[in-house]
């Protein structure tokens, strides 16, 4: 059993894929439910979205145009349901040497950058439009990189996304993708900035919803209006954490890495699940520290829990980037 507190889970061995014959992901990186299928959005050239059935079978597999798919939402659109898909840019090198995996500036890297997009789909899978460099909208300079993680949308359609693997701007675009406005960069005071922000979503448990974006590499979560006011920061030491998902007005969210800032630890996935008041009440593949102090992975469940989706029974379903080409996995709310 994981956690603590009222919030454990256990691994449900029974659910998910075990055929290899069947596609597999590369990178595992974000989820989210279509009707009673699950969809992943993984960076295999062969195929970016992985369909999984209620038994976690792979039941399709499509997509070659996002080779560095890191992000999914899954909204209403009028009467229909639309798919959102975040590139962030990154492909796979087909001159790779085998060995080099961060030397970002050899032209044998695994990993190669280029810049990212943002589609809309209809639940068909068709694009409908396409959001590029905000260079061309006057919004970036052709020497700003732009390789967006996630994106969310707000009610009336409006959207924004994170570029936080480029430039660390909030982008925020109407329903049709029009550009309005961007923030989250190049404040007066760097505390609210973001430093490479790596989810984004919704937080309705206020008055008015408010913008909670990760700044990841900080160790913190923080919040704007719809506007791009600050408004606050929580820190979560020792957690390289992803934006949250909602279990009520409880926060559950995925870290990639334990370490401190500077020195991320391999294999150290964990999953935060915060109260109401945002105290860190239990901690899924780690210990609960005692406050104040660091999160760390007991190394023995996860590997970098990266994209978690969830049921109407509160069950989590949980992406990992970098787990050996593993797929999602699914945790029973005990």
């Amino acid at each position: 059993m994981l956690g603590q507190n009222d919030w454990t889970y256990q691994i449900d061995e029974m659910w998910g894929e075990h055929n290899p014959a069947k596609p597999k992901p590369e990178n595992a990186h974000a989820l989210a439910f279509l009707d009673d299928r699950l969809l992943l959005v993984t960076d295999n050239l062969d195929h970016n979205v992985i369909e999984y059935d209620s038994n976690g079978k792979v039941i399709d597999a499509w997509g070659k145009q996002w080779p560095g798919a890191h992000g999914i939402k899954v909204v209403p659109d009028g009467d229909s349901t639309a798919i959102f898909i975040v590139d962030s840019g990154w492909v796979l090198n087909s001159k790779w040497d085998g060995t080099s995996y961060d030397k970002w500036d050899s032209p044998y890297n695994k990993m190669r950058q280029q810049a990212g997009s943002v589609a809309k789909l209809d639940k068909e899978g068709k694009v409908l439009f396409s959001i590029g460099h905000p260079q061309t909208v006057g919004a970036y300079r052709d020497d700003m990189p732009f390789n967006p993680t996630d994106m969310v949308v707000t009610d009336n359609g409006d959207f924004y996304i994170v570029d936080g693997y480029g430039s660390d701007y909030i982008l925020h675009y109407d329903k049709h993708g029009r550009y309005l406005q961007k923030f989250g960069k190049e404040n007066a005071n760097s505390a609210e900035n973001i430093n490479n922000g790596h989810g984004i979503t919704l937080d309705y448990r206020g008055e008015a919803p408010l913008l909670l974006v990760s700044s990841r590499a900080d160790h913190c979560l923080k919040w704007y209006t719809l506007y791009g006011e600050f408004i606050r920061t929580l820190h979560v030491p020792g957690a390289f954490i992803h934006a949250p998902l909602f279990n009520g007005k409880h926060m559950i969210a995925a870290v990639c890495w334990t370490g401190d800032t500077s020195a991320p630890e391999l294999n150290s996935g964990v999953i935060c699940i915060f109260d109401e008041n945002e105290t860190l009440v239990s901690v899924l593949g780690g210990e609960l520290p005692e406050h104040g102090a660091p999160v760390r992975s007991d190394k023995k469940h996860f590997y970098h829990c990266h994209g978690l989706e969830q049921d109407k029974d509160g069950n989590l379903y949980l992406a990992q980037w970098k787990a050996d080409a593993m797929h999602p996995i699914r945790l029973l709310k005990c």
